[in-house]
C-alpha cells in the first residue's frame, strides 16, 4: 500500500470515528467537564475540526475557516464554562461538510507535494520527522486521533457506551 493511500485509510477512519465518537451525545452533555483540568467534548470537538481546516489548507481545498478564535489548538484557546459555543450538532455538520471536498484534493495530491518540504517546519526538528507536506498530513492524522480517543473516554465517563470502530 503507498504512502498516500495509507493516508487517505487514516483520514476515512478518522472520519467514522469522529462521528462514532460523538453518536448519543445530547448539546448539554458535550458540555459537561469530568473533571476542571480536563476539557469537555464540544472543545474537543471544535478543535478537531479546527485541525481540519489545517489538513484542509494541506490539500489545497479553499475552506472557510470557522471559530478559529474559539477553537484554536498550541495553547491559542481554552475550554470554557458557559461560553457561547456552537452547538455539536453544527460542528459535526461543518466537519462532515468539509470531509469530502478535502478527501478529494488530498487525493490528487501528486507524491512529489507529499515529499515537498515544509520550509520552517517545527516537524523538522521533532527527530521523527522531515518536516514534509507527508509528514504534516501524517502528523494530523495522528493528532485527530489522539483527541478522538480523549472523546471516547469522555463518552465513557458520561455513561455512555464506547464508541463503534465502523
Amino acid at each position: 500500500m503507498s504512502s498516500k493511500k495509507q493516508l487517505l485509510a487514516q483520514f476515512d477512519l478518522l472520519n467514522h470515528w469522529f462521528n462514532n465518537s460523538l453518536e448519543g451525545l445530547s448539546d448539554s452533555e458535550t458540555n459537561q467537564r469530568i473533571d476542571q483540568q480536563m476539557n469537555h467534548i464540544k472543545y474537543l470537538a471544535g478543535h478537531l475540526v479546527n485541525a481540519q481546516y489545517g489538513i484542509a489548507d494541506l490539500s489545497g481545498a479553499k475552506i472557510q475557516h470557522k471559530w478559529d478564535d474559539i477553537f484554536a489548538g498550541l495553547s491559542k484557546t481554552k475550554a470554557l464554562d458557559n461560553f457561547n459555543y456552537p452547538s455539536i450538532e453544527e460542528i459535526k455538520k461543518e466537519w462532515n461538510d468539509m470531509y469530502p471536498i478535502v478527501r478529494e484534493r488530498l487525493k490528487t495530491l501528486p507524491d512529489e507535494e507529499l515529499d515537498r518540504e515544509i520550509p520552517g517546519s517545527s516537524l523538522k526538528g521533532s527527530g521523527i520527522f522531515d518536516g514534509t507536506v507527508g509528514d504534516l498530513w501524517a502528523f494530523l492524522n495522528e493528532h485527530q486521533m489522539y483527541h478522538i480517543g480523549q472523546i471516547g473516554i469522555l463518552r465513557r465517563a458520561l455513561g455512555k457506551a464506547p464508541m463503534k470502530l465502523f
